[in-house]
């Protein structure tokens, strides 16, 4: 029961990753009627939204990462993973904002920035959901023995 109700969550996020990718390409490629073009008439300064769908889940995952060590006291982890989150929000809040600030000083058109920023709210769902889903520590370690 329990990897049928993984696999689902696995195609969900993968279902919802792939609408995220679709919008934001489809707002970079179309051009819309009745607007001017943007800088070079091209709307494809939002692929740079890429590298920040692959920068959010950096400081979680160290910080997860780091949460397993036991070299770390429970204030120095507090702190870490406060500083994670930070990152983490900064991250999102630069992904919401960078559309928004290209389509204000009219270097993409107004639409794929709209277009952009839809494309935003599945991506960065999407590594929510991984971390709420799959960000709880196992049962197993290796101290147990069971191989």
């Amino acid at each position: 029961m329990e990897c049928n109700k993984t696999l689902a969550t696995l195609i969900t996020m993968a279902f919802t990753a792939a609408i995220g990718v679709l919008l934001l390409f489809v707002g970079c490629a179309v051009t819309f009627p009745g607007e001017k073009p943007g800088l070079l008439g091209y709307n494809w300064w939002g692929v740079f939204m890429i590298l920040l769908y692959m920068m959010s889940p950096i400081p979680l995952g160290l910080a997860r990462c780091c949460k397993s060590r036991d070299a770390f006291s429970s204030e120095s982890l507090s702190i870490l993973l406060d500083i994670s989150y930070f990152l983490s929000a900064c991250i999102v809040v630069s992904g919401f904002g960078l559309p928004l600030v290209l389509a204000r000083q009219s270097v993409i058109q107004p639409a794929a920035g709209a277009m952009i920023a839809g494309a935003n709210i599945f991506a960065f769902g999407t590594v929510y959901s991984y971390f709420v889903f799959f960000g709880h520590e196992d049962e197993w370690d290796w101290s147990s023995g069971n191989f």
